[in-house]
């Protein structure tokens, strides 16, 4: 099943009819107080993004099971660099961090494309260069196995993720942009920095639960 249609499901199923509503005389079962969370990520690994830099509030931990469960290209709205610095501990060394406009950035996208590396793309304005216009769009030729940037044919390796992050606290992307990636807002709110000074306090007071988490990781 599609994430987009999955998610959806998790939260009709765990959003309580209104009593005037037709969905309230219907005998559907409903597990009381179901987590959406618990229907697509495990406390393991919550605990593995957490110990990665993962900040330990509900929202980033939503943000990251739609970041690593979305089909389309994630894009992440981060004006406090909190999702990037999780998503470079993530992968290390594994992941290409490229910048447009950077001297030689479309050849380093390029040779990931073909060997199906992660690429991160950071610090996004409001536009973007119009030649990755058919790797946002996955606008793949030749059965599949090649995408067009610029006038180049590249080698498409089916592997290849591609990250997108802003810290622009509200962008004005196109409509065309926006269908084509999925976005996640990592601004931290008043009830996530609450989460996060909590989560810190336990860590100091209380180190043996901390321990116990990594343990369970």
């Amino acid at each position: 099943m599609p994430f987009r249609c999955l998610w959806l499901l998790c939260l009709l199923l765990t959003t309580v009819p209104h009593p005037t509503s037709p969905l309230s005389q219907v005998p559907i079962p409903v597990t009381p107080d179901l987590d959406p969370l618990t229907m697509l990520m495990d406390d393991a690994d919550i605990a593995a993004w957490q110990n990665e830099g993962l900040p330990a509030d509900r929202m980033s931990t939503e943000n990251a099971t739609i970041l690593t469960s979305c089909q389309r290209w994630p894009l992440m709205v981060d004006p406090q660099l909190q999702g990037v610095k999780w998503i470079k501990n993530k992968y290390g060394e594994d992941l290409r961090v490229i910048r447009i406009g950077q001297r030689g950035y479309l050849d380093s996208i390029e040779r990931a494309l073909s060997a199906g590396d992660v690429v991160l793309i950071e610090n996004l304005e409001d536009t973007v260069d119009p030649v990755l216009g058919p790797l946002l769009g996955r606008e793949t030729i030749k059965k599949g196995r090649y995408i067009k940037i610029g006038d180049k044919e590249c080698e498409y390796n089916p592997s290849f993720r591609l990250i997108l992050h802003t810290k622009l606290a509200s962008p004005h992307y196109q409509p065309e942009l926006q269908a084509q990636c999925t976005l996640m807002n990592f601004t931290v709110t008043r009830d996530g920095l609450e989460d996060q000074l909590l989560a810190a306090v336990v860590s100091m007071e209380r180190p043996d639960l901390e321990e116990l988490k990594v343990g369970h990781s």
